[in-house]
């Protein structure tokens, strides 16, 4: 059985995530900056935790630790719904986890997802210079969210995020392309800890080709650098080059690659992974 920490006790578990580092949003968590949930077999010796995020779970610590092994499995089998939730992403501190995957997830069809990381170190961007006729980029503010047609996706980004629109306004930041009242790109942060922070990007399909997520992209790093931050991230799959060569293209450098393990419905998946 697992325990649910307290938000005041996050910190505890820091050291069985040190392998994770490199994603955000686990800080974000323990740091009370993004919503989410921590789990752990012990609270006051804890040996192996589980964290709950919007970008994913994150799990951490003693793989031998059977009875949270068997914690977490009946953990997942009451909160996770593959039909409901799509696929189950997990990303473990480190490879020891893998011998005992299946054993956490043992009726879903697990699947690696290469993946890709980057960082932006450089100088301030300077946006818009050749920005496709028609459009304009826009700081994203109160003001923004009320006069604009935000799509749903962008709301639905700040709640998952930020904890509401409020909360992203107060803490978070973001630019949006804009061809007369409609939100056709958009490039948000999704957490912030100390002068970290990492972003992503979406562009509406009809509206791509047109070099609006490089100018969406550069135009938030050039918020984050205004606002003193000193590192931007960027996460995104191997088999997504439109994703990366927009990172490149505005002068991320490609800081490591590395794997998570999805988890779906075994009535779509053919097998399990090697």
């Amino acid at each position: 059985m697992l325990t649910r920490l307290s938000q005041s006790a996050f910190g505890t578990v820091a050291d069985l995530l040190t392998g994770l580092d490199h994603q955000l949003s686990v800080g974000a968590v323990l740091a009370g900056a993004m919503p989410g949930a921590v789990f752990v077999d012990d609270p006051t010796r804890p040996s192996a935790v589980f964290v709950h995020s919007p970008e994913g779970d994150f799990v951490g610590g003693d793989p031998n630790n059977l009875s949270f092994v068997t914690g977490l499995r009946a953990h997942l089998t009451a909160t996770f719904d593959a039909e409901r939730d799509g696929d189950l992403v997990l990303s473990f501190d480190h490879d020891g986890w893998l011998s005992v995957a299946e054993a956490i997830v043992p009726d879903l069809f697990l699947f690696k997802v290469p993946r890709r990381h980057y960082l932006f170190c450089g100088e301030r961007p300077r946006p818009g210079s050749d920005l496709a006729p028609g459009y304009r980029i826009a700081l994203i503010d109160a003001a923004f969210l009320e006069r604009q047609q935000v799509p749903d996706h962008v709301w639905d980004w700040m709640d998952g995020n930020w904890g509401g629109a409020e909360g992203f306004l107060a803490n978070g930041f973001g630019v949006a392309a804009v061809q007369g009242e409609a939100v056709v790109s958009w490039s948000l942060a999704d957490c912030i800890v100390a002068d970290r922070a990492e972003i992503g990007i979406h562009t509406a399909y009809e509206h791509r080709r047109r070099g609006l997520a490089v100018q969406v992209t550069a135009a938030a790093v050039a918020v984050a650098v205004d606002r003193g931050l000193t590192e931007v991230g960027w996460h995104c799959n191997e088999d997504n080059p439109g994703s990366y060569r927009t990172a490149e293209s505005v002068g991320f450098r490609l800081e490591r690659r590395y794997d998570f393990l999805a988890g779906r419905s075994q009535a779509m998946g053919e097998g399990r992974w090697p």
